[in-house]
């Protein structure tokens, strides 16, 4: 079955003030830090950060915090200045560009140090993502793409603001900050630019900002989010086709485990996940592809591996499975387990016919869209191009039609063998899967496709995250 739509992304008015700076972790656990300053004017603040001043410091000047217990005690230029039990701030105050040097990087706007040890660039929201957009996707890539992604970032970060002691992280745990630095990398003025080209743009779904998670490669189709991290199924995170994900790196790997391996595996996550006991040999894995709601994952992740051992069982569900087993992703299968779908059954057989293929838009209008655009995912998860395949179904309320006739089959019948629900493994074994991260929300290489393909960043956005009822879905500038 093959159904598209293509629907106009629209940007709607400015909305309420959001806050226009963010927190962003760059170390825990900091018992010494030292900062330089780059450019600009800064004062040196104790307690929150805009209380007692300690310093002004300017161009070339050092600070350095010694965190003992509670106390941070500060020192400029090797001179003592102060100290502070609650938190010591490094605020920008010139007007011009304001950066500091720290841990080998530079970074723009303000620091914050807390006394639980972490440090923190505070900074305004467009300037952050001026060191994000890069990081996460090469600039050489199509600009409708980085534009799609810079959308995202920034919809990601408006989604975490107001966490606890700070609201994002420097890694991909959240998404990647490479700071000033990145900027002053090749290709960084070409960032700057579609970042401000997109400035303010975040995604809203029936009223509320998105949370745009996404993901390197989806492998050929993405995952509903309760299948992956469990919690509430999010409307706007379905699972749907990434066929793009074809032509980019990670679509396709296989790893090769013996019975030992496995049980080392197993050995590792229980010290990492604190369990107690050892593993023992290795005495049979079980293998989950069923979802929340019971049935098969849409994508055909796993969602729960279970390894037994002589001396302990250990289970592992949704995204640790891929922690558990040291893989790119949870879309994977037992090499021998594969089953390759049977032809369906039809009446006539005709092959498809011309090179054009029309969609309708937002509007009701025909789009004209070549054969060689339009990808059919098959059950086992190949993607190929209706152009390289000798017939193609499309699914209508009279049966299941063949492309380029009227012919029809009865799809009522057991035509494609399923995928087992779950698989078990007594020995070692050959896993083949596709993909790399956790597979919800957008699909970076598969976004570089659509935009290789002549999709803009809207059309993409749309594809990823229009979920249950792309209408609800929209761009708007925040104030």
């Amino acid at each position: 079955m093959l159904l598209l739509m293509l629907f106009a992304l629209m940007i709607g008015d400015a909305q309420p003030a959001l806050a226009t700076n963010i927190r962003v972790c760059l170390q825990t656990s900091a018992s010494t830090v030292e900062l330089k300053v780059v450019s600009g004017t800064y004062q040196v603040n104790g307690g929150s950060i805009s209380s007692a001043l300690m310093a002004e410091v300017d161009e070339g000047d050092v600070i350095k915090t010694v965190r003992n217990g509670s106390t941070i005690t500060v020192y400029v230029n090797g001179q003592l200045v102060g100290s502070s039990g609650v938190s010591v701030s490094v605020l920008a105050v010139s007007s011009g560009k304001n950066v500091l040097a720290y841990g080998g990087k530079q970074y723009r706007g303000s620091f914050s140090l807390l006394t639980n040890g972490y440090v923190l660039n505070v900074l305004d929201m467009e300037e952050y993502l001026y060191g994000v957009v890069g990081q996460e996707l090469t600039y050489s890539y199509p600009r409708e793409a980085l534009r799609a992604q810079a959308i995202v970032a920034r919809s990601y970060a408006y989604f975490n603001l107001g966490g606890t002691y700070y609201d994002v992280g420097r890694s991909t745990s959240d998404q990647v900050y490479g700071g000033y630095t990145a900027e002053t990398a090749a290709g960084g003025d070409v960032i700057v630019d579609v970042v401000d080209s997109t400035a303010r743009q975040v995604l809203y779904y029936n009223g509320k900002v998105v949370e745009t998670v996404y993901c390197s490669s989806a492998g050929g189709h993405t995952e509903n989010n309760e299948n992956v991290w469990g919690g509430q199924a999010q409307p706007y995170l379905r699972g749907v086709s990434s066929p793009y994900d074809v032509n980019y790196n990670y679509m396709d790997w296989q790893v090769d485990y013996s019975a030992s391996k496995l049980a080392e595996l197993a050995n590792l996550y229980m010290k990492r996940t604190g369990q107690d006991g050892k593993f023992g040999n290795f005495v049979y894995l079980e293998i989950s592809y069923l979802g929340a709601d019971g049935n098969q994952t849409p994508s055909g992740r796993a969602t729960k591996v279970t390894m037994v051992g002589s001396g302990a069982t250990v289970v592992a569900q949704n995204d640790a499975v891929r922690q558990l087993l040291g893989l790119r992703s949870n879309l994977f299968a037992v090499k021998d387990s594969v089953v390759k779908p049977a032809e369906p059954k039809e009446s006539e057989a005709s092959a498809v016919t011309g090179d054009k293929v029309y969609v309708l838009n937002a509007s009701g209008n025909l789009q004209e869209r070549a054969w060689a655009d339009i990808m059919a995912e098959n059950s086992s998860g190949s993607v190929q191009r209706l152009g390289d395949l000798a017939k193609a179904y499309m699914r209508s309320k009279g049966g299941v039609n063949v492309l380029g006739s009227g012919a029809a089959y009865d799809d009522n019948e057991n035509n494609v063998a399923p995928k087992p629900n779950t698989v078990t493994v007594t020995g070692g074994v050959t896993l083949v899967g596709s993909g790399y991260g956790h597979g919800v929300g957008l699909s970076q290489f598969g976004a570089v496709g659509m935009a290789n393909d002549g999709y803009s960043a809207m059309e993409i956005l749309r594809h990823y995250y229009g979920g249950e009822n792309p209408n609800l879905l929209e761009v708007r500038k925040v104030d």
